[in-house]
């Protein structure tokens, strides 16, 4: 009668014995292997921008001392006052890269860009006709920091989540690469915004999907609900901004872009960048219903098409009110500096909805919104008949022949 207690208990020391060894394991990861690879990462990323920044009259520096600062009055009809700095400098690229010496830096008076010493810095020369040399402190140079910062981000991801952490990361940076290396570049050669935004969103749905959905016969039902809610967002995007006689023209960025490619159609971009910013949400919404639904009908394989199609709804209404806030409050708390600045001018309510710049925030939520609304049961409906599919397969499968 001993021996299964006895068995029992060395078969609970092992287990515990393997958590442990578990546990140990990812605490010496977090504490040695991250931030060994942070550094090397960074490191990498730091050499390789040196190598690129390294013109005559563009420079890393590293501040050692501020030796002294001289403000200018503005001259007539002026009404900038700038400053000189002098500092002393080590170059850590360009033709002079090793080197250490004095400048004296132009920058305006009022700059909010503070040089502390030990920290990093981009210089700036302009070389005029005289052979006089101006040169000025333009921001901070945060590459390594940000590297870091990302590389550290990506190894807790992958060390707390395991397999789906680093398969999240993965369709991560599919996606961005999808994004920055082919609609952006696209859309700045002058192509049709509208269309390749859609192409975009497309590709990083199913990039998306295949790596967050683990099962492949799942994978139609995500992609089918997220396009018919990008569907339902770019319809709703383009009738609003017909109605409202929205022109994407106002902010500063938006005005730039438009006198430097007059032949680019800012409308569209504005839609355009409605499609991709509600993309991340309607996935969201798409996949998480995908997945209960496939869930509910694992559990119970002879469940109707009634109470799946419920179940789903259900699902997707409990996510949509949560959804809902989180688009208002990202696109709110994007333009909060340009709500503030209104508020201060005294603006009430009804003139802040007139507002273009407001209007367009409202526009990228209530086009979401309309997305997600179609999302919810356009997933529901082609989770019932793709299931409902393989349903009726696995009774074929199960029949006896004849």
């Amino acid at each position: 009668m001993d021996r299964p207690v006895q068995g029992s208990k060395a078969k609970g020391a092992e287990e515990r014995q393997f958590f442990l060894k578990k546990r140990v394991g990812r605490l010496a990861f977090f504490l040695l292997v991250l931030p060994l690879l942070t550094w090397m990462v960074a490191r990498g990323v730091d050499r390789i921008a040196l190598s690129r920044w390294s013109g005559e009259d563009f420079a890393v520096i590293t501040v050692e001392k501020i030796v002294g600062v001289t403000t200018e009055s503005p001259e007539e009809g002026d009404g900038w006052q700038t400053e000189r700095i002098t500092v002393e400098i080590s170059r850590r690229s360009g033709p002079e890269r090793g080197t250490t010496g004095t400048i004296e830096a132009v920058r305006l008076t009022d700059s909010k860009l503070a040089l502390l010493p030990g920290r990093e810095y981009l210089l700036l020369s302009d070389t005029f006709d005289d052979g006089e040399i101006q040169y000025s402190i333009s921001d901070r140079y945060r590459i390594p920091a940000v590297t870091a910062f990302i590389t550290a981000a990506c190894l807790i991801l992958a060390g707390a989540a395991g397999l789906s952490g680093i398969k999240a990361m993965a369709g991560l940076f599919l996606s961005l690469l999808l994004l920055l290396g082919w609609f952006v570049p696209r859309a700045a050669e002058g192509f049709s915004p509208i269309p390749l935004a859609i192409l975009a969103v497309a590709g990083v749905s199913l990039v998306t999907i295949v790596f967050v959905v683990r099962s492949p016969g799942l994978w139609p039902i995500p992609f089918l609900g997220a396009l018919g809610g990008i569907t339902a967002a770019s319809a709703a995007a383009w009738l609003m901004v017909e109605l409202w006689q929205l022109t994407g023209l106002d902010g500063d960025s938006a005005a730039l872009l438009s006198s430097m490619a007059p032949a680019l159609s800012m409308k569209g971009l504005l839609l355009a960048a409605i499609i991709v910013g509600s993309i991340g949400a309607v996935l969201d919404v798409a996949i998480s219903i995908s997945s209960s639904m496939a869930e509910l009908f694992t559990y119970d394989p002879g469940i109707s098409g009634r109470r799946l199609w419920q179940g789903g709804i259900s699902v997707g209404k409990e996510i949509l009110g949560s959804m809902i806030n989180t688009l208002l409050l990202a696109y709110l708390g994007s333009s909060l500096p340009f709500v503030v600045l209104i508020a201060m001018e005294g603006i009430d309510l009804l003139s802040l909805l007139n507002d273009p710049h407001i209007a367009q925030e409202i526009l990228r939520s209530l086009a979401g919104t309309m997305g997600l609304l179609l999302t919810i049961p356009l997933t529901a409906l082609t989770a019932v008949w793709w299931l409902g599919r393989r349903k009726k397969g696995s009774e074929v499968k199960k029949a006896p022949a004849a």
